[in-house]
């Protein structure tokens, strides 16, 4: 049987929550390791700037991630605003609740 639009949605909101946890566990990891191979002495200053780069890279992704999590929030609001059908809602409003406070806490 194919997913529903309600399916779709919450799945698609949920998705990237949990992309974001990963970005989040990224960006720790390469600040980390970056203030690892900055206490280093013989590390090569061209690798340790690459490895800064990294953590930009990361470090600027997130703020497009959070737009994009509201985006999918809001959309997932306003669909179910106008839902009528008989699927169980929990999900969908435990996955807008969860996006709400990472926005708030960002």
């Amino acid at each position: 049987m194919a997913p529903t639009q309600l399916e779709i949605k919450v799945k698609a909101l949920q998705r990237l929550v949990k992309e974001e946890g990963f970005y989040q566990q990224e960006l720790k990891d390469q600040t980390d390791y970056v203030e690892k191979l900055r206490k280093d002495s013989s590390v090569d200053p061209y690798d340790l700037k690459k490895q800064i780069e990294v953590q930009q890279d990361t470090e600027r992704l997130l703020p497009t991630l959070y737009k994009k999590i509201g985006e999918f929030k809001e959309n997932l609001e306003e669909y179910l605003k106008t839902y009528q059908g008989n699927e169980s809602l929990d999900d969908a409003n435990k996955i807008i609740e969860e996006a709400d406070n990472l926005i708030a806490s960002q």
